[in-house]
This record gives C-alpha cells, sequence and structure tokens, in this order.
C-alpha cells in the first residue's frame, strides 16, 4: 500500500482561500478530485457489468397482465437490495473530498474513491477475511419489537469459493495499486499550490 501524505489544517486552508478570493475553495476541491479520474476510470472498466455468478442477479419474477402490460412478462425483483447493480450499477464509482475531521480516524482521507455498489464491495473483499472463524448464529439484533439472531448458512461459504475459483475477487485495489503513490503526491501538489497563493497574499 503506498505511503500516505498527511496534509494539516486543511479546513483553515480552505477558509483563507474563500476569503481570499470566493470559488477558490470549490476550486481546489476540484482540482484535488481531477487528480482521481483515471483511477475511477480504471475501475469503472474492470468491474464487471453484469454479475460474476448467476445467484448474484436479481431475480426476475412473473409480471401479471395490467392495463400497460397487456401481455404480462417479467420484471427485475425490485427488493434484491444486495444484487449485482442493484441500486447503484455495478460499477458506479464516485470521487469524495472531505476536509472534516474523522470521528473514528486519527487521520481522515482528504480524497477517497467510493465503489456505491453494495454487491460489488461484497464480491471484491470475498475471501479475504479467515473463514476458519466463521461464525455459524449471528450476534443478536435489534427486529422489531425486540431482538433475535439466526443461523448463519453456507451460502456465503459457497460464493467465496466460487469467486476465488474463478478469480472473480480482489478486483478494485490491485488494479490501481501501483498508481496511488503517483495520484496522492499530485494530490499533495495541488493543496501545495492552493496554500502558496495564501503564503503569498499574507506575504
Amino acid at each position: 500500500m503506498a505511503e500516505s501524505s498527511v496534509v494539516y489544517d486543511v479546513k483553515g486552508l480552505l477558509r483563507d482561500l474563500e476569503a481570499l478570493k470566493p470559488g477558490l475553495k470549490k476550486e481546489l476541491m476540484r482540482d484535488a478530485k481531477g487528480v482521481a479520474k483515471p483511477i475511477v476510470s480504471i475501475l469503472k472498466s474492470q468491474i464487471p457489468k453484469t454479475a460474476p455468478l448467476s445467484g448474484m442477479s436479481r431475480t426476475p419474477v412473473s409480471r401479471r397482465p395490467s392495463a400497460s402490460h397487456p401481455n404480462g412478462g417479467t420484471n427485475s425483483n425490485p427488493n434484491g437490495r444486495t444484487a449485482w447493480g442493484a441500486g447503484k450499477p455495478a460499477n458506479s464509482v464516485t470521487i469524495k473530498f472531505r476536509s472534516g475531521r474523522s470521528r473514528i480516524s486519527a487521520v481522515t482521507p482528504l480524497v477517497s474513491i467510493w465503489v456505491n455498489s453494495p454487491m460489488t464491495a461484497i464480491a471484491d473483499v470475498a475471501g479475504k477475511g479467515n473463514m476458519r472463524k466463521a461464525r455459524k448464529v449471528t450476534s443478536e439484533y435489534s427486529y422489531k419489537d425486540g431482538t433475535r439472531e439466526h443461523r448463519v448458512t453456507s451460502q456465503g461459504r459457497w460464493m467465496i469459493r466460487r469467486l476465488k475459483e474463478r478469480n472473480l475477487n480482489n478486483f478494485i485495489y490491485p488494479n490501481v495499486e501501483d498508481r496511488l503513490e503517483d495520484t496522492q503526491s499530485e494530490i499533495k501538489l495541488v493543496i501545495d499550490r492552493y496554500a502558496a497563493k495564501v503564503n503569498r497574499k499574507l506575504n
């Protein structure tokens, strides 16, 4: 993994930029996110648009004849929340710029890349954990007016096995690993360039 570059007091810099000239803050954010666009393009091209395994697809369900569809037909299952491409396209990737402080980490990612489709993320990380510690029963969780737990089926283990056999997991980080360090350096240069604008004004 690339060594992270640390930038201090970004919120102060953004505040000073906006005071220097309205709109400079947005320009910095746009330029910083622009550096990461080639990585997004690579990821979008490498994420399969169709489900790697047949069981990941949204299940077609019969549609009864109606005024709008007199011959009936089929629809994708609207309840397949984690099906391949459900909610967001499977290769939906976005760049986020965050200047606020994280509540769970000492260092907050300034520019981050998000894979938005749940099943894409699930398929990518499949098999990265230690399956020997897999639990047979879930922890208790809230349900309706109380709590419950349920048995963990073998479906997840079979999915992981098949993805690994077909080399269809772990397709995000390896495809951009060799570009991360340069991208971080370029973002740092963008920050430094805008910081120099503020320093020239102050001096």
